[in-house]
């Protein structure tokens, strides 16, 4: 019997086979791939295999997270998914790497503004008609209903742009503006710590040559 060959396993995840060592599952303890046995239900002894129903575009960073002991996000799946993902194999969504983390969590981070500006609109009184029309000047056309489509939209345009929680599109507006604001410090901070690096790098390297 190859040992090499006893010591390996293959995963059968959304039509995709994927063949890694045992021991390479084991690094991270208490989760499910660590605890695979041929009694599960998913696994078919005629093909020597487990089956998993499940995106196979992820496993491919979840495995790979095994292999490396990093855990990178795919961008080309959405956060949520990416999250449902994670807890079926019990892993745990803080272990993404750092320059990952800003775009994996931004869709946390505008699901929470969202939420904060919905109760902001539940706690809001919205304004009548009538009180836009007469803060926008426009009260005796409201009146007489010769408002033209520019007085109708402005109101709209002002609401947008000026009250976050006036609308669906305002509050996304303000959600993506925060976060593009919260990744360019994110980024900012990222290019000092690699300015910071190479500039100790270069000295090492002229201290060593002197030396």
């Amino acid at each position: 019997m190859n040992l090499d060959a006893e010591n390996r396993v293959v995963l059968n995840v959304g039509g995709i086979r994927h063949e890694t060592y045992k021991a390479t599952l084991k690094k991270i303890p208490a989760t499910r791939l660590s605890r695979l046995t041929e009694a599960l239900a998913n696994y078919d002894p005629v093909l020597n295999e487990y089956f998993f129903d499940r995106h196979p575009g992820v496993f491919a960073q979840i495995l790979n997270y095994y292999r490396s002991g990093k855990l990178h996000y795919p961008t080309d799946v959405c956060g949520p998914l990416f999250e449902e993902e994670l807890e079926f194999w019990g892993l745990d969504s803080n272990q993404v790497e750092p320059c990952c983390w800003m775009t994996y969590t931004q869709h946390r981070d505008t699901k929470e503004t969202l939420a904060v500006l919905d109760q902001l609109d539940l706690d809001t009184e919205k304004p009548s008609d009538e009180e836009i029309a007469l803060k926008f000047g426009m009260e005796e056309e409201f009146k007489a209903g010769t408002l033209s489509c520019w007085q109708k939209i402005k109101p709209k345009m002002w609401a947008l742009f000026d009250e976050p929680y006036s609308s669906t599109p305002a509050k996304i507006g303000f959600s993506s503006a925060r976060n593009l604001t919260a990744m360019e410090i994110h980024f900012q901070i990222y290019e000092w710590h690699n300015t910071m690096t190479e500039s100790k790098t270069r000295k090492w390297v002229r201290s060593s040559r002197s030396n």
